[in-house]
């Protein structure tokens, strides 16, 4: 059977018109409203062109007037418009067009919160005290009041939402709400001191071997030196730690001295097939080389033949193989375990980021400036100085004490810290992994031999 056509018959010039398409009999309403600007479609439900040509006078009169009165022409559900500008922004997350970020977050803020709670309501119905019954209901979804950061990003969502719902006409400006934002501003976050640190690995052997034989104590085990190494590095536990794999560690001569270099395949400020990456402190070759040894594949192999072998393995996987999602249980354990759950300074509960904390704290303590900061742990030196201006008064105290005069000012500044940065890192990886630096022939001729052997690797890969 031949397809009928696509029929188009004009009610009124450049205003009304009725459309009727191939897979239907029913005709619809096309009209346009000065005050929108736009043509808006609406349903007739029905097959007769007499009785459509009628219903499509009084739908547009109906729109006229209620334009001219300041409220919308046609309202839409908001799950209907919330899947719209979730699929753009998926769209322009996929394109690379934006920052990953920020859109991730928003697509997250609209799948989990704004459509459960909203999606029922018309998008014009949503006024101010809807949005404090939002508000509510999120506390008591999440159990708490959610972060400044985290209430700021559903609000930037919901305000995509009724942006592009005005831009259709489903609402006006005037019937926006105001979103309100009570969660507390960005203060200092839960960290831990060098001191601290140092009490968790010297703690950590015995809690390993304390564990179940098997899943549980292969976990642990991998916790020993995860643990460490966030804390040397600064790495995004998640998505940045968990993806790095044995290609992504390249080594570089530094003056004679080799440096590890590692790219950044996943994380938050990671673009697509943009990876970032991270100086490593030298400590991470006592890391790298445990978790060499923990590899049943490279048993046979120096830490220099795997790093030159661009290996697609997880750096972190246990002694038997498994890669872990996430070590969060086995850290938050290993916290209530030792009394240390909850941070002495802020009162908040530490989590696996708060080694990401405690690394930057370093930084700044070794004097390094926020925009020095920024490219090593991928975050804005705003972002820094907002959450770790505490450490300037410290960083500072000896010259306004004037202990600098007597030649004291750097132990004080020490003693005040609690911290001796960076210093105490190789400290901290000889202690966690039992290993030195040594074992690892972390010297000019051993560079010259791995610089060798990469160049060998890197020349037969290029021939494959």
């Amino acid at each position: 059977m031949k397809e009928r056509s696509a029929e188009t018959v004009v009610v009124r010039e450049n205003e009304i018109r009725l459309v009727r398409r191939p897979d239907s009999d029913r005709w619809q309403a096309h009209f346009k409203v000065e005050a929108i600007g736009k043509w808006i479609r609406k349903a007739t439900g029905t097959a007769d062109l007499d009785k459509a040509k009628a219903l499509a006078e009084e739908q547009w009169f109906e729109a006229k007037v209620l334009a001219k009165a300041g409220h919308p022409v046609v309202s839409k559900k908001f799950k209907a418009v919330a899947e719209v500008v979730q699929r753009d922004l998926e769209i322009k997350v996929s394109a690379d067009k934006t920052k990953r970020g920020s859109s991730n977050d928003y697509i997250n803020a609209i799948k989990t919160y704004l459509i459960p709670f909203f999606g029922g309501y018309n998008v014009d119905r949503i006024n101010q005290a809807v949005f404090t019954e939002f508000c509510e209901w999120r506390r008591q979804k999440v159990g708490r009041e959610l972060s400044h950061s985290a209430q700021a990003n559903h609000n930037a969502a919901l305000n995509l939402v009724f942006d592009y719902a005005i831009e259709r006409g489903y609402m006006t400006s005037l019937q926006k709400p105001v979103l309100k934002n009570t969660g507390e501003q960005g203060g200092r976050r839960p960290d831990f001191s060098a001191k601290e640190i140092e009490h968790i690995l010297e703690k950590l052997p015995a809690w390993v071997q304390e564990g179940r034989i098997g899943r549980t104590r292969n976990l642990r085990e991998l916790l020993s030196v995860y643990v460490p190494f966030a804390a040397a590095t600064g790495m995004r536990p998640g998505t940045e730690m968990e993806y790095l794999e044995w290609r992504h560690i390249e080594v570089h001569d530094l003056g004679g001295e080799p440096v590890l270099y590692a790219h950044i395949q996943k994380g938050k400020t990671v673009k697509k097939n943009k990876p970032m990456g991270a100086v490593l402190h030298r400590s991470c070759w006592l890391y790298l080389e445990k978790l060499r040894q923990m590899a049943p594949e490279f048993q046979d192999k120096t830490i220099y033949e795997v790093l030159a072998g661009k290996h697609e393995l997880r750096i972190f996987r246990a002694r038997d193989g498994l890669q872990p999602p996430h070590l969060i249980h086995q850290f938050n354990q290993l916290l209530e375990d030792l009394n240390m759950v909850n941070c002495p300074t802020t009162g908040e509960e530490r989590t696996l980021y708060s080694l990401r904390h405690f690394a930057i704290t370093q930084m700044v303590a070794k004097g390094l400036t926020a925009e020095q900061i920024q490219s090593q742990v991928r975050t804005s030196a705003t972002m820094i100085a907002k959450f770790y201006n505490h450490m300037k008064p410290l960083m500072n105290a000896a010259a306004f004490t004037g202990q600098n005069e007597a030649g004291k000012g750097e132990d004080a500044v020490a003693q005040l810290l609690n911290n001796t940065p960076n210093d105490n890192l190789m400290h901290f990886a000889e202690l966690s992994t039992g290993l030195n630096l040594a074992l690892v022939m972390q010297n000019k001729p051993a560079f010259e031999e791995l610089k060798e052997a990469l160049e060998q690797a890197s020349t037969a890969s290029a021939t494959n």
